[in-house]
């Protein structure tokens, strides 16, 4: 009876903060590098939680982290609408030109991204990490002008660097609370330049290329974990920018409410379900750089810095396998299932994820 009391409880919990994060203002769309690293952060404190709930994982002041990510943009939404390529590609002088009609335009675009994170327990309570992504992404344009018509541009290094700490303030026998805070450092490239029509060489290239912030930013989680032979967890994160940085603008803020349910198949075997609500605020100020005088600015949506903006309701479905006390495998695959963004924006398709937990 307790049992289903408190699983009836979880589950409005979860209900309401759903709804919560769909009543906000419209924002955000698709993630910039550097947001699909970030992204990462959140589930590295999940599994550490998993982790946790296992008795017998080797106790240890030192953890390493592995992750690989992937995800695939394909199509466009202006809202919760679906747009063609023709409505979004501005073909010629024989079409109006608008501002939602372009004479460049991505048609997929590719992320992944290597994560690695270092651990450190310094007590029963805290821990300390270091997270350094590794990012690559494709994309693919179709455009108007000559030589250009199918071109392709990409960009990799090293991402934004995040400095944690994660602070376990209550912990009972069937329940548990976190708190992260973290400092992400502008160590990520914000001067990405590539092969476009604009001109011959190099040109800068839009923010969704870039591989950092640029800014000093403040990502925030608060979780709880339900624990038992079915596991429930809960969790609050954000990620807050700060100031300019040296191309005069900022990425938006991004807000997720998440719930998880783990259920154990065998010892060493967990079913993970999950599902994640995102909010993003668009991009405040421009890298003028990527403007061009006349009364379209914007060759490409991707350049106009008002056309990031939504929201997302992704569900996802994995596993864990702990195939001794120091080493964790888990995987997992997300879909949206709900996506409304500004403008003319790409859509997200899918992402994935394998990664490896160890403690030494």
């Amino acid at each position: 009876m307790q049992v289903t009391l408190i699983f009836t409880r979880v589950s409005s919990i979860i209900l309401i903060l759903v709804l919560l994060a769909f009543s906000v203002p419209l924002a955000f769309a698709q993630s910039t590098p550097t947001e699909f690293a970030e992204m990462s952060l959140e589930e590295l404190f999940e599994l550490k939680i998993e982790n946790e709930t296992n008795d017998d994982f080797l106790e240890s002041h030192w953890h390493f982290n592995y992750k690989y990510m992937a995800a695939q943009f394909d199509g466009y939404l202006a809202g919760d609408s679906d747009l063609s390529l023709d409505q979004v590609f501005w073909s010629g002088p024989s079409e109006e030109r608008t501002s939602t009609n372009f004479p460049l335009v991505p048609t997929v675009i590719k992320q992944q991204a290597h994560l690695f994170h270092f651990g450190y327990q310094y007590s029963d309570k805290i821990e300390l990490f270091l997270s350094l992504p590794y990012i690559q992404q494709r994309t693919d344009h179709i455009s108007r002008v000559a030589n250009y018509e199918f071109f392709m541009v990409e960009t990799d290094g090293i991402g934004d660097a995040v400095l944690s700490l994660n602070y376990k303030f209550k912990d009972l026998a069937l329940h548990r609370w976190w708190v992260n805070f973290s400092l992400s450092l502008p160590t990520g490239s914000i001067d990405e330049v590539g092969d476009t029509p604009r001109g011959e060489g190099n040109q800068p290239l839009p923010y969704t290329m870039q591989l950092g912030s640029g800014t000093f930013d403040f990502p925030i989680e608060f979780n709880y974990q339900y624990l038992g032979k079915h596991d429930v967890g809960l969790s609050m994160s954000a990620i807050i920018r700060s100031g300019k940085n040296d191309r005069d603008y900022r990425l938006g803020n991004t807000y997720r409410i998440s719930a998880n349910y783990r259920f154990k198949l065998t010892q060493n075997v967990r079913l993970l379900l999950g599902t994640d609500a995102y909010y993003w605020t668009s991009i405040s100020g421009e890298d003028r750089r990527l403007a061009v005088a006349g009364d379209f600015p914007y060759a490409a949506s991707i350049i106009n810095p008002n056309f990031y903006g939504g929201k997302k309701l992704k569900l996802s479905t994995g596993f864990s396998y702990r195939y001794s006390k120091n080493y964790t495998f888990t995987t997992k695959l997300s879909k949206p299932v709900y996506q409304y963004l500004n403008g003319p924006q790409p859509k997200e398709m899918w992402q994935a994820s394998i990664q490896l937990n160890s403690a030494f």
